[in-house]
């Protein structure tokens, strides 16, 4: 097994609550889990994280592509998973499901074309975060 970063994206509106204790995790945790679970989160890509770098996430605020938000969500993936885009996002799912990673870093833009705020949240192995 070799640990990969899957990246979501979504146009939507991720609906942070503007108190600063959202930043705690559990509830960012919980709007993601809901919005994979409901298939509302689109797998963009999935990248061995050894070659992997955080401004490869935040190129999909930017043009062309003008995401709302961004999640990260770094685990270990076997050979017979990455082969099935489902797969991978299941495995996503399950690991948010059973607290196998945390919220590591939460990067919030302003696009001042639009005045909406764009967030790359980033999950990661709770043994590596």
């Amino acid at each position: 097994m070799y640990t990969y970063t899957m990246t979501f994206v979504s146009c939507d509106n991720i609906g942070l609550p503007a108190d600063d204790d959202v930043f705690s995790g559990n509830i960012i945790s919980g709007i993601v889990t809901e919005k994979l679970n409901k298939h509302e989160l689109e797998l963009a890509d999935f990248n061995w994280s050894g070659a992997y770098s955080f401004d490869n996430s935040l190129s999909y605020l930017m043009s062309p592509y003008k995401f709302n938000f961004v999640v990260e969500v770094r685990v270990k993936l076997d050979v017979t998973t990455i082969q099935n885009r489902q797969a991978i996002y299941d495995r996503c799912l399950e690991a948010l499901k059973k607290d196998e990673v945390l919220l590591k870093r939460v990067e919030c833009l302003r696009d001042d074309d639009s005045h909406k705020e764009q967030c790359v949240l980033c999950f990661d192995i709770k043994s590596a975060a």
